[in-house]
């Protein structure tokens, strides 16, 4: 008997990086601009914006448990939630799109070293 466990693929490092990065600074966004702009907040925004940071992340450990389509799907949502609610700051839109990319690209690659059998 062997035992097999689910595969986990993984993303290179110049994906994840900009990954959290976009999910720190969605939540970092939603927490702190209405404690800065209390004019001009709203909770639809801040909801928005904590939306995206947690469908992001959550693309980021579907894609490890094996189901990088998915994963797709989720950052995509995600990333451009957070873009349209970010739209002002001009950097957020375009990290958005760049995530997309990375993420898909890296949903197109075969399985890591790690996951292939051993010959």
């Amino acid at each position: 008997m062997s035992s097999s466990s689910a595969p986990t693929r993984s993303l290179p490092i110049y994906t994840v990086a900009p990954a959290w990065l976009f999910v720190a600074a969605c939540v970092a966004m939603a927490i702190y601009i209405p404690l800065l702009d209390r004019a001009n907040w709203d909770l639809v925004g801040s909801l928005g914006l904590l939306a995206a940071g947690l469908l992001v992340a959550v693309g980021l450990f579907t894609f490890r448990r094996g189901s990088p389509l998915l994963a797709v799907a989720l950052v995509t949502v995600g990333a451009l939630t957070g873009g349209l609610f970010a739209v002002w700051t001009l950097v957020q839109p375009i990290a958005a799109l760049a995530l997309i990319g990375l993420i898909a690209r890296g949903a197109h690659r075969g399985p890591s070293v790690a996951t292939r059998p051993a010959s």
